[in-house]
């Protein structure tokens, strides 16, 4: 991982590369959260000024922001950069593949997880590491719950907001609630509407059947509630079968055990006394053993004092002799890591090919300022062919666009006709418009005609068709007429006589109607006549080819015009492109120098410079350390040459066969012991033999008596031998264990849980029976369904005998209340059903997660405490609990900060291993072992070593005795004042 700040609070231009377990050194001040913000910023944005949190904007610098390169699986090295830009800063994403992506796939690649998670869970601080002794079982089972899915306290906080609002809504004992209101008020009303009903004969029995199919509803639903949770436990039975199976098993094993008399640790205090009596009786064999030597060096010969004057320079050379196998020892070390040493020397001679002998290794030049003009050069190098590459792309699309232009010019150019034909043409369609009346009159004219026909057919049609009925009525008319006048009905013949003028004066109007259209369609026809079109077709094909031409050349116009600006767009690319080549070659000439400074072949890769030089600089101390080795293993070699000649001009001078130092010296050690031993042999032989002898006496006494003790052992616990004790004490210690065991089952197991099982011999019946409680809550649901029904049903009656009663004001209003009641009853249940969800959905966590992250825990807090606490305690409704080696159980409350910081960081841990296959996120710790002592703070360096195998760690602190525990590799030492430098 590596980061790369080019603006960032007080840091300016900075770049930190990071190992798999980074310390972060340096006093208050010095940058260290400025970092650990830097890192939030680019992987979740920048904060807004709408949230609490610093922005650290740079005051010295105009860049704000920076990028970080990781190495992701199945990605490779991926770069993110984030910079000023929208409210959360603009952020580029690019893979090793040259593709660019944004925020999007930012967010996928860190598994959707949100800032406030990853500091709840991967980044923390001494802030983080208080309050945990509070937290009882359910709350901390929350706070995993929460921190291990959302990274926050919002489902905690949200799961109280519920409870307030089913408060506000409904609450037993209270009276303001909106619930308790309405059920007072819907009391009085359901008095009042029962008064009205008593008279009502059928009303009654109606009633009483709905009252009865509410009570059996309420059963049915209280049975199904019953056997959902018997099915629960079931569920839990068939999952923890097996672990049920060990218990009872553990449970009968101690029933069978628990009668067991023992004295109290019978089999430590027969070890001990076992013990007594084999030291006992090995040093009484010495005592003899040494009584009978004394005897016979008593007879033995005088004393030898040949050598007696050369003691002292004998002890000198056996004093020396550490020394020289000291020295002889480092020159063999030496001798290796010289080889091992040179042969890495001459490797990385050789993989980078450098020109350059072995003993000018010190002249290379591994300063920060040539890193710096390396990177500078390599950056400036990759931004100039990134940008000599986009600008041959742009002008090859621009040179596309100037041909497609030109292809279009010529093609114009030939559809134009010459400047003298585009002059005739003009003059010819001017002449040809003064002589002839347009197309648009005679067509206008001969549109006037077809409509007039149109008329006219129309009308003479209606005539027809007129003439026929006005004949048919005409005679009607004329027999009522004739009929009236013969029989003296004179007002029949006068209607008669009045119908038949109507009927003629209605035929003279659609008769003159009819003439006046003839008229009118002879007319038009006639004109249309008079207008006769002459050569019209010789117009119209000289006025389309005039337009033709004049768009031709407009058109013509544009092009050339657009083909002017796009050569001089090419032209100034071209420009640029020269510019570049220009600073391109002169980048490949400050290349070029600083591969001959760096004694490079000229043939090596511009973009391996970094790596060569980092290897570089390695290959300069490997140098220096072959240097002080090499020193070191003369002077050892000339130690281990002077002793040698020193011991072996002895053995020459007293005629003595030398064959190696080693041997000399064992030599040497014999005489002396042979010298001294006959010497002191006569003065304390006959002192030592009076004690002696009395010890022996002494012990023998005591033999005795511890045999008595074993056989008064054995005989408190009833066995008649060795072996019986022993077997009793094995079946003791086997109790014990089971005991421990059958605790810690009990504590993970409910007791309903236990009760349920003892009902069923094997697995296949608890089966059988959980399908059998599943069917029969099938049945009851149906059964629950009809009743259901038929109060629906029941109720609609009800409320069609209650309308048009006198009490129906009273009966609306009581209704309202009810529909008013359920509204609030139904957003109650709302809440009620949310907190439930949310309630299983924490113990089905508690169930399958909850183990595995206090297993974790427990783990980590043996490490941290160095095994002197061994267990981790949830109990229902209690606080966090630990045991101690001895057995002893503390409230979380009730350790020191320093130990109530070490659980916490355990508990953290674990949550960290557990979600590690699904996040692997760096984790980020600022001072997190402030209270702790100096060997717990080495086992919280160890375990945090361990989480570093799978998650990269950033520890950041100022105090000196951590620095001490890390390598210069892993640590980063960050200045106040001035520039920070890179270890």
């Amino acid at each position: 991982m590596e980061l790369h700040i080019y603006g960032y609070g007080k840091l300016d231009n900075k770049h930190y590369t990071l190992s798999d377990l980074q310390l972060f050194y340096g006093e208050n001040e010095a940058g260290k959260s400025t970092i650990m913000s830097f890192i939030h910023s680019i992987l979740f944005g920048f904060p807004t000024k709408q949230q609490s949190l610093l922005r650290y904007i740079p005051k010295s610098s105009s860049e704000y922001g920076g990028k970080i390169l990781c190495h992701m699986e199945d990605q490779g090295i991926v770069s993110i950069e984030r910079v000023r830009g929208k409210a959360a800063g603009d952020i580029t994403v690019q893979f090793e593949d040259g593709r660019v992506e944004g925020e999007e796939i930012l967010q996928q690649l860190l598994g959707k997880m949100d800032r406030s998670t990853y500091q709840n869970i991967f980044s923390f601080n001494l802030d983080g590491l208080q309050n945990i002794q509070r937290l009882k079982k359910e709350e901390l089972n929350r706070y995993l719950f929460t921190a291990g899915s959302t990274g926050t306290d919002l489902l905690l906080k949200l799961s109280q907001d519920w409870q307030k609002e089913r408060e506000l809504l409904f609450k037993k004992s209270g009276r303001k609630p909106k619930i308790n209101v309405v059920l007072s008020e819907l009391k009085d009303l359901e008095k009042q509407v029962k008064e009205g009903k008593e008279k009502n004969d059928q009303y009654l029995p109606l009633i009483a059947r709905r009252k009865s199919l509410e009570s059996e509803i309420s059963a049915l639903e209280k049975e199904k509630e019953l056997l959902s949770d018997k099915r629960e436990h079931l569920i839990s039975v068939n999952e923890n079968w097996d672990t049920l199976v060990q218990f009872k098993d553990v449970e009968k094993r101690l029933s069978q055990l628990k009668d067991l008399e023992f004295p109290p640790n019978g089999l430590e205090r027969m070890n001990e006394l076992k013990i007594e009596e084999r030291q006992t009786s090995a040093y009484l064999e010495t005592l003899k053993s040494k009584q009978k030597d004394l005897m016979e060096k008593l007879e033995s010969k005088d004393l030898d004092l040949t050598l007696r004057e050369d003691i002292p320079f004998m002890e000198e050379l056996l004093s020396r002799q550490s020394s020289y196998l000291k020295w002889k020892e480092e020159s063999g070390e030496r001798s290796r890591e010289l080889r091992m040493v040179h042969s890495k020397i001459s490797d990385t001679i050789r993989e980078l090919g450098l020109q350059v002998e072995m003993e000018n290794i010190p002249s290379l030049n591994t300063s920060l300022m040539m890193s710096e003009n390396i990177q500078q050069a390599l950056d400036d190098q990759t931004k100039l062919l990134y940008e000599r590459e986009s600008l041959d792309k742009l002008q090859e699309e621009e040179m596309e666009e100037l041909q497609a232009i030109e292809r279009k010019c010529e093609n114009l150019e030939q559809r134009l006709m010459e400047e003298d034909e585009y002059q005739e043409l003009q003059r010819k369609v001017k002449a040809l418009t003064g002589k002839h009346s347009t197309r648009e009159q005679m067509e206008w004219v001969n549109l006037q005609v077809k409509e007039a026909e149109g008329n006219y057919s129309r009308k003479k049609a209606s005539y027809s068709y007129q003439m026929l009925i006005s004949g048919g009525a005409f005679l009607i008319a004329m027999g009522f007429g004739l009929w009236g006048v013969f029989s003296g009905n004179w007002i029949m013949a006068g209607m008669s006589l009045l119908f038949l003028m109507v009927i003629g004066g209605t035929i003279f109007q659609s008769r003159k109607n009819v003439r006046n259209e003839t008229d009118t369609l002879q007319k038009l026809k006639e004109r249309a006549k008079a207008i006769q079109p002459e050569k019209t077709g010789t117009l119209d094909t000289a006025e389309q080819s005039l337009l033709e031409q004049m768009e031709f050349r407009n058109e013509w116009k544009q092009r050339v015009l657009s083909l002017e600006e796009q050569e001089l767009k090419i032209q100034k690319l071209q420009e640029r492109k020269e510019e570049l080549e220009k600073a391109i070659i002169r980048g490949e000439g400050r290349i070029e120098r600083l591969k001959e400074e760096l004694y490079l072949p000229s043939d090596f890769h511009w973009k391996w410079l970094r790596d060569a030089f980092a290897k570089m600089k390695e290959l300069v101390y490997l140098y220096e350390t072959y240097s002080h080795l090499s020193a070191e293993e003369a002077y050892s070699e000339k130690k281990v040459k002077e002793f040698t000649e020193e011991c072996q001009g002895w053995f020459h001078r007293h005629a003595l066969l030398f064959t190696t130092v080693d041997e000399a010296l064992l030599q040497l050690k014999g005489m002396l012991h042979d010298l001294e031993k006959r010497r002191l042999v006569v003065e304390n032989i006959v002192a030592e033999l009076e004690p002696l002898t009395m010890d022996i006496e002494k012990h023998s006494i005591e033999i005795e008596k511890i045999r008595r003790d074993l056989h008064d052992l054995i005989q408190i616990a009833g066995c008649t031998g060795e072996m019986e004790f022993r077997e009793k004490a094995m079946k003791v210690q086997e109790r014990s264990e089971f005991k421990s065991q059958y605790k810690g089952m009990k504590t993970r197991l409910t007791q309903k849980t236990l009760d349920t099982f003892l009902e069923f011999n094997s697995l296949e019946e608890s089966r059988r029976e959980s399908a059998r409680v599943l069917q029969t809550i099938d049945e009851l649901s149906k059964e629950l369904s009809a009743h259901q029904k038929e109060l629906a049903s029941l109720s609609y009656e009800i409320k069609t005998l209650e309308e048009g009663k006198s009490h129906s004001a009273i009966l609306q209003e009581f209704e309202s209340k009810k529909a008013e009641l359920g509204e609030l009853a139904f957003e109650w249940s709302t809440y009620t059903l949310a907190g439930v969800s949310l309630r299983k959905t924490m113990e089905l966590y508690q169930k399958t997660k909850m183990p595995k992250v206090i297993e974790l825990a427990e783990e980590n807090f043996r490490e941290l405490t160095e095994g002197h606490y061994q267990r981790i305690f949830l109990l229902e409704d209690e606080m966090i609990k630990v045991e101690r080696m001895d057995g002893t159980i503390f409230d979380a409350i009730e350790l020191s900060q320093g130990t109530k910081e070490q659980l916490f960081i355990s508990i953290r841990f674990a949550l960290i291993q557990s979600i590690g296959d699904k996040y692997r996120l760096p984790v980020l710790i600022d001072d997190g072992v402030v209270n702790f002592d100096l060997a717990r703070t080495k086992a919280f360096l160890s375990l945090l070593r361990k989480v570093a195998r799978d998650h990269q760690v950033l520890f950041f602190t100022c105090h000196p005795h951590i620095k001490q525990s890390f390598t210069d590799e892993e640590m980063i030492v960050l200045k106040r004042k001035e520039s920070i430098r890179t270890s």
